[in-house]
């Protein structure tokens, strides 16, 4: 564990309080006239209700502490909640392929949130997509993959569907992925939170606090991805249907395979992935916080 990574990365994190108390979640009704109409602000007695039950809720920086339960948090809400054992039982190298870049090696942009002393959920920003690849190239993906097929190989899995997982994805995961101009979009962010804790504001918030920091730098473009059912319109192609002035800058597609080659369901997915100016995705989290609650 890199711990002196978490120490460097407090300089980066001053405009964060270590231990963050929640704004009010119900958003300003400003932004609700702007983007909703004011017939679609949320009431006075909902942001309510959502006012008492964050108050014991706080964001804060990812600590060293806090590894495990964000490693947990990952496993258990891969896949549409339905757990990363659905594809792939092995949960030490699902945890790794998606949290090990933001644990161990970049956790400046990371933070969590804490109710009752409890981690429900975390957020992992990534300002920067070449050096992400650069360190899942070099120091994450070739561990996981090497532990992976030795484990397959030596009969450790028990589940079929686990070797077929990784006969997919080795011969036809970087196929099916989509692309994007990276260079002038190169933020991103992972964030997932257990279902007893959503619906109170906490995805917005975090949200707007990483644009905030994002423009600070300087940085203008963000991406996002997405694996859904082909005849999902999708979530943000809908977002900006519903805010015209949101503009989607760069958008690509790819069908997917993989749950009918593990899982046999012939359902069709596809992998999506999105482009925005900041400004532009600024608007579209505004109208989930106030139309959604996220």
């Amino acid at each position: 564990m890199k711990t002196a990574a978490f120490a460097d990365s407090r300089r980066s994190m001053s405009r964060w309080p270590s231990r963050w108390p929640l704004p009010c979640c119900g958003g300003s009704r400003a932004a609700g006239r702007a983007w909703a109409g004011e017939g679609r602000t949320m009431s006075a007695e909902r942001s309510a209700r959502r006012r008492q039950r964050s108050s014991q809720e706080l964001i804060r920086p990812l600590e060293p502490r806090d590894r495990e339960a964000v490693r947990e948090i990952a496993c258990r809400t891969a896949y549409r909640n339905r757990g990363a054992e659905l594809l792939f039982e092995d949960l030490e190298l699902h945890a790794d392929y998606w949290t090990a870049y933001y644990t161990d090696h970049y956790p400046d942009e990371s933070f969590v949130i804490e109710q009752d002393g409890q981690v429900t959920g975390y957020f992992f920003g990534c300002p920067d997509h070449a050096a992400f690849t650069r360190v899942m190239a070099r120091r994450i993906v070739p561990r996981v993959v090497g532990k992976a097929l030795w484990r397959l190989a030596t009969r450790q899995y028990e589940r079929p569907q686990t070797g077929r997982y990784l006969r997919h994805m080795i011969l036809h995961g970087a196929r099916e992925a989509p692309h994007l101009p990276y260079d002038r979009f190169p933020a991103t962010f992972h964030c997932n939170i257990l279902p007893g804790a959503r619906g109170r504001g906490l995805y917005t918030t975090l949200v707007l606090a990483y644009l905030d920091r994002l423009e600070a730098r300087g940085i203008t473009g963000i991406h996002a991805h997405v694996t859904e059912p082909a005849d999902s319109r999708g979530l943000w192609q809908r977002i900006a249907r519903a805010v015209p002035e949101m503009r989607v800058a760069a958008y690509d597609e790819r069908p997917t395979r993989l749950f009918l080659a593990v899982l046999g369901d012939e359902t069709p997915m596809i992998n999506r992935a999105w482009a925005f100016s900041l400004e532009d995705f600024r608007k579209g989290v505004l109208w989930l916080r106030e139309r959604k609650g996220l």
